[in-house]
């Protein structure tokens, strides 16, 4: 009687594992990496080697499988060498160790590759070294360009005052957003990469009081979802300021809850300071613009005035003249006409020199001058002029000097101020005099006792067609010729006065050699 021993079919386990082995090559050769397996006890000679790697290297599985980096030659990151130290490293010390580098793959094309190799080991005990390389070209050109684009904006946001700020508001506070928290860059040397936290009443108290009840305003609106969007204009001082700059101030809400509730406003402020400072200047240009205006078409109805009252004179007592009864009367008529003919010709000169003045056609001629001397002689010609009960003093500086200068225009700027003094002087004393100071400039004044200047009017005193003194004769131009004579040359026009006491008029020259 024959024994019948029983046998397990184990073809269906062998097919099992050739189909799950089939499925993991799949799988690996469907994987947007490279993998390969090498034998740690072999020279480490590859066991496995995918697709990726068939396709970065242009070497098929055929050919590798049984080899060792010595034996194959494709571009890798390191040298044969390298990588055999570096595969011994890995399986000694049992740590994963991962590296990058550029590559070129079978086409000739770069590639930035990212390496990580780390020891594995078979359920018999047997290791293998596993390594996966990741083509991480297009993601390191994605980093490069955003990196680029993060210093171009980091450099156009300082170069133009540019300030971002994120709002994190809390829809459902009870402290009127007190509790929003502001997410700004730190704005100091070599921390511009910091964030900082600020609480909002921390942040809005940056704002200029004046402008805080607007700025308020437009966040709550924001927050409460009443508008998407803001731009406004502010004061604000940052930090890092000692004074309030003008910025426009641009806010939009980001995210919002499921009420339409602001969540988060993005925010940016812009420097804005020197375009106001234009606006300013504009608008103060326009104003003075408008008031030359309104000044000229004064003056013009003075200057007609002017021009009329001498001519008037002349015309009239010529005809009497011709009528007089006697040689004193005639003689009388001819003095009047005197008189009224040099008014007239003053006021021609006046409106000639500053006209040439402006049209910078006036000449000046430099000649040396003894001061002192032409001080005498300009004192012994004004005190002639000078009305009953004021009375004319001279001070000399303590230099003897010749001074180099145009006589003809340094007389005419003493008289003109005389003059000015004369006719604003009823009683008490005008003074003429100079001091010498450093750097051969010399100091002329004239002082008066008269009726003054208001503080408010000192500072358009210089222009012309104006008057500060309605009822006091002339046009207004020869304060404003002073001032462009001096100016033509070299000096500067200074004014000193309190109203009810007097005025100080004075001008500083240098000294101008042949």
């Amino acid at each position: 009687m024959g024994s019948t021993y029983g046998r397990k079919d184990i073809r269906p386990i062998l097919q099992k594992q050739d189909s799950l082995h089939e499925l993991i090559n799949t799988i690996l050769d469907k994987l947007p990496l490279g993998v390969f397996v090498k034998d740690a006890e072999d020279d480490f000679r590859y066991l496995y080697w995918n697709r990726f790697m068939e396709e970065i290297t242009g070497i098929d599985t055929e050919e590798v499988e049984g080899h060792n980096d010595f034996e194959l030659r494709f571009d890798a990151i390191m040298s044969a060498e390298e990588r055999l130290g570096l595969d011994r490293d890995v399986m000694e010390t049992g740590r994963t160790i991962e590296f990058s580098g550029k590559i070129s793959d079978a086409y000739g094309i770069r590639k930035d590759i990212e390496v990580t190799k780390f020891p594995i080991a078979l359920s018999n005990g047997k290791p293998l070294l596993l390594a996966l390389w990741r083509d991480v070209t297009v993601r390191n050109k994605m980093e490069n360009t955003l990196r680029r684009s993060q210093v171009l904006t980091k450099m156009a946001l300082h170069s133009n005052d540019i300030r971002l700020c994120s709002i994190f508001v809390n829809p459902d506070s009870k402290r009127n957003y007190d509790d929003a928290v502001v997410q700004v860059n730190n704005w100091l040397p070599g921390k511009e990469d910091e964030l900082i936290d600020i609480s909002w009443p921390r942040f809005a108290a940056r704002v200029h009081p004046d402008d805080r009840e607007r700025h308020d305003e437009a966040f709550r609106k924001l927050c409460a979802g009443e508008i998407s969007e803001v731009k406004i204009e502010l004061r604000v001082k940052y930090p890092e300021m000692i004074n309030y700059h003008w910025r426009e101030s641009s806010a939009t809400v980001y995210e919002r809850d499921e009420r339409g509730r602001a969540l988060v406003i993005l925010g940016c402020t812009i420097n804005i300071q020197e375009r106001k400072g234009q606006e300013l200047n504009l608008e103060e240009a326009k104003h003075k613009a408008e008031l030359a205006d309104k000044m000229k078409s004064k003056y013009l109805a003075d200057m007609s005035h002017e021009i009329r009252t001498p001519l008037n004179a002349i015309t009239g007592f010529s005809e009497l003249m011709a009528f007089a009864d006697s040689d004193e009367e005639r003689k009388g008529y001819y003095e009047i006409i005197k008189t009224n003919n040099l008014l007239l010709m003053q006021l021609i000169n006046d409106i000639l020199d500053l006209s040439k003045i402006e049209a910078d056609a006036i000449k000046i001629s430099y000649e040396p001058v003894d001061i002192n001397e032409l001080m005498d002689t300009t004192f012994a010609s004004i005190k002639l002029r000078m009305p009953e009960g004021v009375q004319l003093f001279l001070e000399k500086g303590s230099c003897t000097c010749r001074f180099g200068t145009d006589s003809i225009r340094l007389l005419q700027l003493i008289n003109n101020l005389a003059n000015n003094a004369i006719k604003n002087t009823k009683q008490g004393s005008i003074t003429l005099g100079y001091t010498c100071l450093p750097d051969k400039h010399l100091k002329f004044y004239v002082k008066d006792t008269g009726i003054g200047i208001a503080k408010d009017k000192l500072e358009s005193l210089f222009t012309r067609f104006v008057k500060v003194n309605d009822y006091v004769e002339g046009i207004g131009l020869g304060l404003a010729i002073c001032q462009g004579l001096v100016t033509k040359m070299g000096g500067s026009m200074h004014v000193e006065s309190e109203l009810g006491i007097g005025s100080t008029f004075s001008f500083v020259l240098p000294s101008h050699e042949g």
